[in-house]
C-alpha cells in the first residue's frame, strides 16, 4: 500500500510539477466552502433572498475569480483577481438592473440578454490575455444572474455578493501558502540536469565497459522534459528565471545521443585509447559537472586535446573521436545558465498597433451568438428542464478554430457521460453515506483544477460527477432525473460544432500548408546567409522558434479536426519536435560552415569550398523538395567524398576538424529532420488541401 501511494506522489508530481495545480484547487475548495459559509451566515439576518441563493452567487464569483487567472507569480495573480473580482462586480450589477426593469418577464429578459452577453464576451476572444478569458468568465457568470433570478431577483444583492466573493478568493488564493512558480521551476530544472549529466556519465561508463551507478532511460529524459515545459508555462510573465528552456534540454538530449552514437561505433582501439586518456576523463568531468550546475568551472573551455589526430587510428575512428568532441562542445555551451527562459514579449509603441476594435473576434462572436440562440431557442421549443446546459456547453466548447472546437466537443462529451456515469453508479452505494458523499463533491474541486489545462476530458468528467451528486445532495433532485445532463450537454456540444463547422468556419488545414512553407523558406533564406555574425544568429534562431512555435500550436489544433479520437491522448507528434530541431540544425550547420569557410587555407582551399557548395546544394534541394511535394532527393557519394576530402588533421588543428565533421553530421539532420516532416501525416493531409509552390524557395 505504501508502494502504492508513493508512486501515486509520484505521477502527481509529474503531472504537475510543485503541486502548482493542485494547490490552486485546494485553494479554490477552501474559497467555495469559506463563501458558502459567510453567505449562510449573512442570509441569517435577511429574509428575502434564500440562504441557498447566496450560497451560490458567493461560491460561484469567489470560484471564478481564481479559475479564470492563471497561475503566476504572487503580484500578476494579485491583479488577475481584483480585476476580474471588478469585471463579475459590474456583470452581477448589470444583472441586477435588468432584473428590476424587466419585473415578472426578467426570466425571458435574461436569457435573451445571455445571447448578447455571449457574442460580446467571444469578440473579446481576439485581443488575447486577460481580455481573452474575461469574454469567457462573462459568458459564464450570467448563467448565475439568470439562475438565481428565479422568482425573482436578488436585486443588489447580486453585486455585493460578487463583491463578498471576490474579497474571500483574494485573501485565500494570496494570504495562504502557495509554492513558487519559479521555484518549481528551478527544481524540475536541476533534476533534468542531474539525469542528463547521470546519461553522460552512463554513455562514459559503458564506453570504459564499467557498469553505470544510475541507468536513465532516454524516455526518463523525455518525460523530465515535459515536466519542465510545463513548469516554463507557468513561470509567469517576467523573464526572470535563468537556466535551461525545452528546447535546450533537447538539443542536449540529441548531443547526448550523438555521444552514444559515436562511442558505439568506435573500434576497441580508439575505446582503449579514450579510457587511458586523462585528458578525455578531464573534459567529460568539467562538462558533467557544468550540466549539473549550470556554471562554468574555472578553465573557461574544453582542452579537447584528446580529439587531435592519432596516425594509429582508422579514419572512421577518428571521424567518431571529432563526433565525441564536438558533442561534448555543444553541450558545454547549452549547459551554460545564462540567457532568461522565457524571452521579453516585444511591445509595440503606443499608437502603432491596430485600434482595439479591429482586433476584436466578430466571426467567433457572430458563431456564439447564433449558437447560443440555436440552444436557447431548441431549449425552449422542447420544453428542456435544464436548458442552460446547453447554452452552457457552446460557451464551452466553441473556440476561434474548428479543430479547437472539436477537440473540445469530443472531451466535454466523453468527460460529461463518464462523470454522470459515476455519479449514477455509485449513488446507491454512497446513499447511507452522506458524509462520504459531500467529501467526495468538495475533493472534486480541486481535481478539477489539476487537470483542467492538461486534460479536459478527465476535468470534464469530475465536473458532471460534482454538479450531478451535488444537486442530488444538496437540492434533493432525483439522481435518475439527473443522467438529463448528458443529454442537455449532447445538444449544446452539436449546436455549437454544428454552427462552427458551417458558419464561416476557422479550418486550419491551409493554414497548416502555409505555415510550413513559410518555415521551411525561412530556413532556406537563413541557409543563404553566409556572413551572419553571432547576434545574427541569435536572432534568426529567435525568429525560426517562434515561426515553429506558431506552426505546432495549428497542428495542434489541426490534428483534432482531422482525428477527433486525438482528444483523449496526450501524446504529442513527432512534428513538435521535428520543427524545433530543424531550426536548431539549421543555425548549427550555418556556424560550422563559417568556421570551416574561414579556416581553409592552403591547396585545399578550392576542393573544400567546392564540396561545401555541394553541401549546401544538397540541403537547399531538399527543402525545395519538400516544398513542392517530392521525394527524397538522392546524391550518391556525397558523404564518402566528404569523408575523402577531409583537411589534413594535423595542419588543420581540432577547430576547424571538428567544425568540418560538425558540418557534416548537421546537413544530416537537417536532411532526416525534413525528411520527418514529408514522411508526416498530419501535413501530408494538410498540403493535399493546396497546390504546392513551386519556386518558394528561390522567392525566400
Amino acid at each position: 500500500m505504501r508502494h502504492q501511494v508513493s508512486d501515486f506522489l509520484t505521477w502527481l508530481m509529474r503531472y504537475d510539477p510543485g503541486g502548482l495545480r493542485l494547490v490552486r484547487g485546494l485553494h479554490l475548495m477552501v474559497t467555495v466552502l469559506l463563501c458558502v459559509a459567510l453567505a449562510n451566515g449573512l442570509a441569517l439576518f435577511l429574509d428575502k433572498v434564500p440562504a441557498f441563493t447566496m450560497a451560490v452567487l458567493t461560491a460561484a464569483a469567489g470560484s471564478h475569480c481564481l479559475v479564470f487567472t492563471p497561475v503566476s507569480t504572487r503580484q500578476e495573480e494579485m491583479a488577475g483577481i481584483l480585476r476580474m473580482g471588478m469585471v463579475v462586480t459590474v456583470l452581477f450589477g448589470v444583472g441586477a438592473l435588468i432584473g428590476w426593469l424587466a419585473g415578472t418577464v426578467a426570466m425571458m429578459v435574461l436569457q435573451m440578454a445571455w445571447v448578447g452577453v455571449i457574442a460580446i464576451g467571444f469578440a473579446l476572444d481576439g485581443l488575447g490575455g486577460f481580455w481573452q478569458r474575461t469574454g469567457r468568465a462573462i459568458s459564464i457568470f450570467w448563467l448565475f444572474v439568470i439562475l438565481t433570478s428565479q422568482p425573482v431577483s436578488p436585486g443588489i444583492w447580486l453585486p455585493v455578493l460578487a463583491v463578498l466573493g471576490s474579497v474571500v478568493a483574494f485573501v485565500v488564493r494570496i494570504g495562504l501558502w502557495r509554492p513558487s512558480s519559479e521555484g518549481t521551476y528551478l527544481w524540475v530544472e536541476a533534476t533534468n540536469r542531474q539525469a542528463l549529466a547521470d546519461h553522460l556519465e552512463e554513455v562514459a561508463a559503458d564506453l570504459s565497459g564499467q557498469t553505470p551507478h544510475v541507468n536513465v532511460p532516454v524516455r526518463e529524459l523525455a518525460r523530465l522534459r515535459m515536466e519542465l515545459q510545463l513548469c516554463v508555462a507557468l513561470i509567469g510573465p517576467a523573464p526572470v528565471a535563468r537556466g535551461l528552456s525545452t528546447e535546450t534540454a533537447t538539443m542536449m538530449e540529441l548531443a547526448l545521443e550523438v555521444v552514444r552514437d559515436a562511442t558505439g561505433h568506435l573500434s576497441e582501439d580508439a575505446r582503449g585509447r579514450l579510457r587511458t586518456d586523462a585528458g578525455f576523463s578531464a573534459d567529460l568531468g568539467k562538462v558533467s559537472g557544468k550540466l549539473r550546475t549550470g556554471q562554468a568551472s574555472e578553465t573557461r573551455d574544453l582542452d579537447l586535446k584528446w580529439a587531435e589526430p592519432d596516425a594509429g587510428l582508422e579514419t572512421q575512428d577518428q571521424f567518431q573521436i571529432l563526433r565525441i568532441a564536438q558533442s561534448f562542445k555543444r553541450l558545454w555551451l547549452l549547459a551554460e545558465r545564462g540567457d532568461p527562459v522565457l524571452e521579453a514579449e516585444k511591445q509595440a509603441p503606443p499608437g502603432t498597433g491596430p485600434a482595439w476594435f479591429r482586433l476584436l473576434d466578430w466571426r467567433l462572436a457572430l458563431q456564439g451568438g447564433v449558437a447560443a440562440s440555436l440552444g436557447l431557442a431548441i431549449g425552449w421549443y422542447f420544453e428542456l428542464s435544464h436548458a442552460y446546459w446547453v447554452t452552457l456547453t457552446v460557451v464551452v466548447i466553441l473556440c476561434n478554430s474548428l479543430g479547437t472546437t472539436v477537440q473540445k466537443t469530443v472531451q466535454r462529451v466523453g468527460g460529461t457521460a463518464v462523470g454522470v456515469g459515476v455519479a449514477m453508479l455509485v449513488d446507491p452505494l454512497l446513499s447511507g453515506l452522506p458524509e462520504l458523499r459531500l467529501a467526495l463533491i468538495i475533493l472534486s474541486i480541486p481535481a478539477i483544477v489539476v487537470f483542467m489545462d492538461r486534460n479536459y476530458a478527465i476535468a470534464a468528467g469530475f465536473i458532471s460527477f460534482m454538479v450531478v451528486a451535488g444537486l442530488h445532495a444538496i437540492v434533493g433532485l432525483p439522481i435518475g432525473a439527473l443522467w438529463v445532463r448528458l443529454w442537455d450537454t449532447v445538444i449544446g456540444a452539436g449546436v455549437g460544432l454544428s454552427v462552427a463547422w458551417i458558419l464561416f468556419p476557422n479550418r486550419t488545414g491551409e493554414t497548416i500548408s502555409t505555415l510550413t512553407r513559410a518555415y521551411l523558406s525561412a530556413c532556406a533564406a537563413a541557409l543563404q546567409d553566409r556572413g551572419a555574425t553571432v547576434m545574427n544568429d541569435q536572432q534568426d534562431f529567435a525568429d525560426l522558434r517562434q515561426s515553429a512555435s506558431n506552426l505546432i500550436k495549428t497542428a495542434r489544433s489541426y490534428r483534432a479536426e482531422v482525428a477527433p479520437w486525438s482528444s483523449y491522448s496526450e501524446t504529442t507528434s513527432d512534428l513538435d519536435v521535428l520543427v524545433i530541431v530543424l531550426g536548431h540544425y539549421v543555425i548549427l550547420y550555418r556556424q560550422a560552415r563559417a568556421v570551416v569557410m574561414k579556416a581553409a587555407t592552403g591547396t585545399r582551399e578550392t576542393a573544400i569550398a567546392s564540396l561545401v557548395a555541394r553541401m549546401d546544394d544538397r540541403v537547399n534541394s531538399e527543402i525545395a523538395a519538400v516544398l513542392e511535394g517530392r521525394d527524397k532527393q538522392a546524391v550518391p557519394g556525397l558523404a564518402d567524398d566528404w569523408l575523402a576530402a577531409m583537411p589534413d588533421a594535423e595542419a588543420a588543428g581540432p577547430k576547424l576538424m571538428t567544425n568540418w565533421v560538425a558540418m557534416l553530421y548537421h546537413a544530416r539532420k537537417i536532411v532526416r529532420c525534413l525528411d520527418g516532416l514529408r514522411q508526416d501525416g498530419l501535413l501530408k493531409t494538410a498540403s493535399d488541401l493546396t497546390p504546392p509552390i513551386s519556386g518558394a524557395l528561390h522567392e525566400s
